[in-house]
């Protein structure tokens, strides 16, 4: 592939791309085609097969016998709060706004109002427990969150 003309394929697969409107769809189908078009026949006919392949197991459902991938971790709000129950966050009782602040110091920023209901399951399937506190410092009474 040594004489292998690169403007002429650049050019093919900007005019490939040309129609999409999208401006990151069209810079990844842009390095899609390119990569295909810069790959040995081999990888063409690889590439057709994963295709075929994929629309057959989307309109059977039937599976292919590849291997299965490793199961992906959960992600959300209610997973972020299993991961404080098994750091053991809550071995002693705490506010919905310490948990706040804890998830956002671990990078999850979800706000105040996304935690009440994935605490209140965790309550629900006795993963925590929920108990009015005492007002501390004249406010208002808060409910505490701990281990069950």
């Amino acid at each position: 592939m040594a004489d292998t003309n690169y403007e002429d394929l650049v050019k093919q697969a900007e005019q490939a791309v040309a129609p999409v409107r999208d401006p990151e769809l069209k810079r990844i189908a842009f390095g899609k085609i390119l990569d295909s078009l810069l790959g040995t026949p081999e990888a063409h006919r690889d590439i057709a097969t994963k295709s075929k392949r994929a629309r057959r197991r989307g309109s059977s459902g039937s599976k292919s016998a590849e291997p299965q991938k490793t199961p992906k971790r959960r992600a959300g709000t209610q997973a972020y709060i299993e991961e404080l129950i098994d750091d053991k966050f809550f071995a002693k009782p705490k506010t919905i706004a310490a948990v706040k602040a804890e998830l956002a110091n671990r990078g999850h920023h979800i706000p105040l109002t996304s935690l009440s209901g994935p605490l209140q399951n965790l309550c629900q399937r006795k993963r925590l427990r929920r108990q009015k506190s005492e007002a501390t410092d004249g406010g208002k009474k808060a409910f505490a969150y701990s281990n069950w």
